[in-house]
């Protein structure tokens, strides 16, 4: 078969800025393979007249790091056309996480993000620590997207200071700590970090969340990390 797909008479947007016109695209291999007038044989043929056919989206702003556990398809940004979806946003993430802390960064995201604590609780396995860890969990779920993931502040300021990380301002070892997890994590897949200086996002006592606080030279530290990475 010459083809494996024609997606046929559609409106294409290419995503290069140029005007949409009506156009072929045929796949073979899961790869493009032609756009214009495309002929021949395909296992599958597609009419898209009167529908628009683009490249996927990508959503730089989701919470959607404890559904994607119980909704590997992630409903509902898959229905709208994206196909990469960012995880890990302002601050909030579930690591790198110490077995006894999952209560404190389930219930950071419940009373940010309005997610239940028990169903972000029961709907993952916690079954790891560091980040790189977490990313393999996620994989094994088969997701329906391309899910790139964010290591974020909260988790990294509560990891190296614990209830310490509320209220007070790190030291140097604890900043350079921090720079340090970041960088294993950034090498084990994070695409980067995420910080929260929104003073009104609490934890379930009512303190604001770990780092909202914390001295900018804390997180220049971290970004030099995430800077000089490849």
């Amino acid at each position: 078969m010459q083809h494996d797909l024609i997606i046929k008479n559609g409106n294409i947007i290419d995503g290069t800025g140029s005007d949409a016109y009506s156009g072929d695209i045929a796949i073979k291999d899961g790869l493009i393979t032609e756009i214009g007038e495309v002929n021949g044989e395909a296992a599958e043929i597609i009419d898209a007249e009167g529908m628009t056919v683009s490249p996927g989206f990508v959503d730089i702003h989701t919470h959607l790091d404890a559904q994607i556990g119980w909704d590997p398809q992630m409903t509902p940004i898959c229905w709208h056309g994206v196909t990469t979806a960012l995880i890990g946003n302002c601050g909030l993430t579930f690591a790198p996480c110490k077995p006894e802390d999952t209560e404190i960064l389930a219930g950071m995201m419940e009373t940010v993000e309005d997610i239940p604590k028990q169903a972000i609780l029961s709907g993952l396995p916690w079954n790891w620590e560091h980040y790189g860890q977490y990313l393999d969990m996620l994989e094994e779920l088969k997701p329906s997207l391309n899910v790139a993931g964010l290591v974020g502040h909260c988790a990294v300021r509560y990891y190296v200071m614990g209830d310490r990380s509320f209220d007070e301002q790190a030291t140097d070892a604890e900043k350079q700590q921090m720079a340090d997890i970041v960088e294993k994590a950034i090498e084990d897949g994070a695409v980067g970090f995420s910080t929260n200086r929104y003073e009104p996002h609490k934890a379930p006592d009512g303190r604001s969340i770990p780092g909202t606080f914390a001295e900018c030279s804390e997180l220049v530290e971290i970004a030099k990390v995430d800077l000089e990475m490849p």
